[in-house]
């Protein structure tokens, strides 16, 4: 694990930008490093809030821009991972071989203020190896306290979160409206629901919440969200491969000289989970009659929630590995629709449907629109999709400037 330090920023808490304005948790996968933009997402959300106003009766006079000022600014990040104490060893899979599809993905991370002290905490989610452990050597998830001086103490024996297995995914939200925010993991079997009980501990609730899976599922990303508008937030959970097939089909592709699993094509898709908040501490499982389900069988990542359409009601985007990308409508009677490739944001403008892993969202261009980043397997682009009001968006990827090759070349002499 490692901790980018910029400038001289310090781990001081962000608070809630209310319901609509949270940033959750991203995701890792294929052990493919993603980047955490918590902070940056909040701090854009605020700029984005603020207008300027000119004074009547006031005149200014505008000064040419200095050379410092029209300079490239390129910010320079420090990995101060051991200084900070985060020293714990992620496991996701086999180290020298990764035999199966489950061994390539997990490892998400959290960052959230549990303890209320305005400063930021870090939650790792930690995987397996397919040939298990000696007991009591299992790795486990780790809650990393704040120490407020630059450096962090793993707490998660203490605080109830060390558990073992295959983690994946995790997001945080306060589910039962108490201020205090609750941990949601998502795990390759089933998932698990923490409450933060407010004295560092948190509670094993997934039983008593109405969220335990009856059967095993291979569940992915995930996000809180109020897509009723009751009050309470509810949650949505991705899934990827079948369960079975995560572990079952052997590597039989070679990926530069390298034998290696083929990826999803070819393996049983899942379909996503959404639970309703009864506003008593506990979830009923609308996954069917909201329609959620009413999709093909693919293998989904990460979810998002937002407003696409300034309709006042959060939607959801999912990312799709070598599948259509789900955008499923907020219908306002409880019930989504799902519009993807209508919307302009199941596929690329020229109709591929990529490897995608992770999203974002924001008003790049400031018009008023949220966008979408997403994130796509190595050796391709990712994609921009700008939001082009009434519902639809555009590819804007290479126009942008953002599908650039990024890579030396090296051409030899004809």
């Amino acid at each position: 694990m490692t901790l980018a330090s910029f400038s001289h920023l310090r781990f001081r808490g962000i608070r809630s930008l209310g319901r609509g304005k949270k940033v959750r948790a991203a995701r890792v996968h294929r052990a493919t490093p993603r980047v955490s933009v918590f902070a940056v997402m909040a701090f854009a959300a605020l700029v984005a809030g603020t207008s300027w106003v000119p004074i009547r009766g006031q005149t200014t006079t505008s000064k040419p821009a200095s050379s410092a000022s029209q300079r490239p600014y390129y910010p320079r990040y420090e990995d101060i991972g051991r200084q900070a104490g985060l020293t714990a060893e992620t496991v996701i899979g086999g180290v020298e071989r990764k035999k199966y599809f489950l061994e390539t993905v997990g490892g998400g991370v959290a960052l959230l203020d549990y303890d209320n002290d305005g400063w930021l905490d870090i939650f790792l989610v930690n995987g397996s190896r397919l040939e298990g452990f000696a007991t009591g050597r299992e790795p486990t998830n780790h809650l990393y306290r704040n120490n407020l001086n630059g450096t962090f103490t793993d707490v998660a024996k203490t605080a109830g979160l060390a558990r073992s297995g295959w983690g994946q995914g995790v997001c945080v939200g306060d589910y039962n409206n108490d201020g205090r925010q609750d941990l949601f993991v998502t795990y390759y079997g089933k998932n698990v629901l923490y409450r933060n009980n407010g004295d560092g501990t948190f509670s094993d609730v997934t039983m008593a919440a109405g969220v335990m899976q009856p059967s095993d599922h291979f569940n992915a990303g995930c996000t809180f969200l109020d897509y009723d508008r009751d009050g309470f937030l509810d949650l949505f959970v991705a899934n990827s491969v079948a369960y079975e097939d995560a572990a079952r089909v052997p590597p039989n592709c070679n990926y530069k000289g390298v034998k290696v699993n083929c990826g999803p094509l070819g393996l049983r898709g899942s379909k996503n989970f959404l639970y309703r908040n009864r506003g008593d501490g506990t979830f009923e499982d609308v996954s069917e009659k909201s329609g959620i389900r009413n999709t093909g069988t693919y293998y989904s990542w990460t979810p998002c929630a937002f407003d696409y359409d300034d309709d006042g009601w959060p939607d959801i985007y999912v990312t799709n590995d070598s599948t259509p990308s789900y955008l499923y409508h907020n219908q306002r009677d409880g019930t989504f629709a799902e519009v993807g490739l209508s919307a302009g944001v199941a596929y690329t403008l020229d109709g591929f449907a990529q490897g995608s892993m992770g999203v974002t969202v924001g008003d790049y261009d400031g018009d008023g629109h949220l966008d979408l980043f997403r994130t796509n397997f190595v050796d391709d682009t990712p994609t921009l999709f700008k939001n082009l009001g009434g519902g639809f968006f555009q590819d804007t990827t290479f126009p942008a400037g953002i599908g650039v090759n990024t890579r030396f070349l090296v051409s030899r002499p004809i």
